[in-house]
């Protein structure tokens, strides 16, 4: 009888092991990690400032554009292993503010696959086009912004800030994913905001300051998860400073989970997008 009630308590004490380890999965700072049976909305913001004329080997454009071919096989690959014809996954490209530029405005129309929109045959034909479209579409976006040289900054602070983000990059039911591709400095001509030590941007005079910070003007992001990659300080000794100012930021904010991740070979940028998506 004793032997029968020592093995019932002990099953219990494995089911219930078990079902807390399946339950419990911290992700960065100790934020919960998303559940994975969840489709994904995966937005990949693109920094069109002054930051493409980086000298770099390979150049920022063809960086971007492998970042965005890994992204595009990787929503392809969950596409298929959630059955094409069930998936409701979803994908697009974006810029804030929106460039000025009609041409652009049209070859960025296209940088969006919605699956749940789509039927059937709909749905296949939309994964099979998705790499020749985005590449060739984001190519010729890079070369026109190069061609037109208005460095006007992208406002990633603003984009936060002013709930922007809420509006593109979240879905009720979905693993929000937010991509953003920038060398780190935040910086917009027409939203400069000081108080104090904190500020709407980042610039390397800021991370002079040992006390700098952006300014958090909201919270709430308990829903999205943040990748940001490309991030690269003019001066290498300023890199931990930026990371850490972006970090707080991001903390500050709510934000479910995040990492910031400097720039490198495209090929380990991959291995960073892997790691992430997987967890």
């Amino acid at each position: 009888m004793r032997k029968h009630k020592i093995i019932n308590t002990l099953a219990l004490w494995l089911a219930t092991t078990t079902i807390l380890c399946s339950t419990i999965s911290c992700g960065r700072d100790g934020h919960h990690s998303t559940p994975t049976n969840k489709p994904l909305n995966i937005t990949i913001y693109l920094d069109l400032s002054d930051r493409l004329t980086r000298d770099l080997q390979p150049n920022q454009k063809e960086r971007d554009i492998a970042i965005v071919n890994k992204f595009v096989q990787t929503f392809k690959d969950a596409c298929v292993k959630d059955k094409i014809i069930r998936t409701k996954n979803h994908m697009r490209v974006i810029f804030y503010p929106s460039p000025n530029s009609s041409e652009i405005a049209t070859l960025a129309s296209v940088l969006e696959v919605d699956m749940a929109k789509l039927k059937g045959k709909e749905k296949k034909k939309a994964l099979q086009e998705m790499d020749k479209r985005f590449t060739n579409s984001l190519s010729q976006i890079y070369d026109e912004t190069l061609k037109a040289k208005k460095w006007i900054g992208s406002d990633i602070w603003g984009f936060f800030s002013n709930k922007k983000v809420d509006e593109l990059c979240m879905r009720n039911g979905y693993r929000n994913i937010l991509v953003v591709l920038t060398d780190g400095y935040l910086f917009h001509a027409n939203n400069k905001v000081k108080t104090g030590n904190a500020y709407s941007y980042v610039l390397p005079q800021t991370l002079q300051n040992p006390k700098s910070s952006l300014i958090v003007k909201r919270k709430g992001l308990n829903n999205l998860e943040v990748l940001m990659l490309e991030v690269n300080p003019y001066d290498p000794k300023a890199h931990d400073k930026m990371q850490s100012v972006l970090e707080n930021w991001f903390k500050g904010m709510g934000v479910k989970r995040f990492v910031v991740s400097e720039t490198d070979l495209p090929s380990n940028t991959a291995t960073v997008i892997e790691n992430f998506i997987s967890q």
